[in-house]
């Protein structure tokens, strides 16, 4: 059976299957649904040190996650998704969001999944997918995006290092988002974060999760607040909190020290020794030289 997301299959995404917004009220901001939320409101995260030196998710502004190292990007997916799901609850029942995702993008790390998008409190009914051939083309969506007025969220996810996503085009989403009170999250995938005119970096690992009896534990992330425009920088362990929609600072969880690996204890006994070796005990083993024939 095909995956449905927002009533059309997860395979066949792409710019065909749009949901269509008429061109004029998109380009001046004057959809249906369009969203008119305080310029400078914040929403909380819920962590209280994160709330603390943030003051919370800034609405109206641009922000900028990336993962600490390649094997992170899942983790910082998982974590701007989780910031668009903060958005659109502020947003109402008639909120929607924006995901401009560069064709490159869904190749390396997939197609967006229903149930995945729910457990970061996102309606996938109520998303409007745009695939763009590349970094310009991103950027062109996501300016208009922000521009609409009309999400409450608008992920922009281009691919790799690319020369078009440079200071002056942060810069312009910058000032869009601020403009038309709409809420952007540059999502860096692909490539070495470059120069940013952000409200809010992030660089994101994954962290240790506890899980409760035989089932996974909520996604946990180790946030480096990198640059903060309104307080100071740091670095948190956040745990999304499925059922309560909001971050948490871990129970009795590890503390992130960096964008590295964390060390952590098994999670229990270490396996039992194969029963096709010799019975005789470790003591007894000797080192020998390797003998040529």
């Amino acid at each position: 059976m095909t995956e449905e997301l927002a009533g059309v299959p997860v395979r066949d995404i792409g710019p065909a299957a749009i949901r269509p917004v008429p061109a004029p009220a998109f380009r001046a901001g004057r959809a249906t649904n369009a969203w008119a939320g305080p310029e400078t409101t914040a929403l909380a995260f819920g962590h209280p040190e994160v709330d603390a030196a943030t003051g919370g998710l800034r609405r109206g502004a641009l922000h900028d996650i990336s993962p600490a190292g390649a094997p992170d990007m899942a983790s910082a997916t998982g974590f701007a998704l989780a910031c668009a799901g903060l958005l659109l609850a502020a947003a109402g029942r008639d909120g929607l969001w924006l995901w401009v995702r560069a064709e490159m993008a869904g190749r390396e790390a997939g197609e967006p999944y229903g149930p995945g998008l729910a457990a970061f409190g996102l309606d996938p009914s109520r998303l409007i997918a745009v695939t763009a051939r590349d970094t310009t083309d991103v950027l062109r969506a996501a300016e208009e995006g922000l521009a609409a007025r009309a999400f409450a969220a608008v992920l922009i996810e281009p691919f790799g290092d690319d020369r078009h996503l440079d200071l002056t085009a942060c810069r312009r989403l910058s000032l869009i988002a601020d403009n038309g009170r709409s809420t952007g999250i540059l999502l860096r995938t692909g490539g070495v974060p470059g120069p940013t005119s952000a409200v809010t970096r992030w660089r994101v690992a994954a962290a240790p999760s506890r899980g409760g009896g035989r089932h996974p534990g909520n996604p946990v992330f180790a946030a480096d607040l990198a640059r903060n425009r309104l307080g100071p920088v740091g670095m948190w362990t956040m745990e999304w909190r499925s059922d309560e929609q909001s971050f948490r600072a871990p129970r009795g969880g590890f503390q992130a020290e960096g964008p590295g690996p964390l060390a952590i204890p098994l999670s229990g006994r270490l396996a039992a020794a194969s029963g096709d070796r010799s019975p005789r005990s470790a003591g007894s083993a000797a080192v020998v030289p390797f003998r040529g024939r």
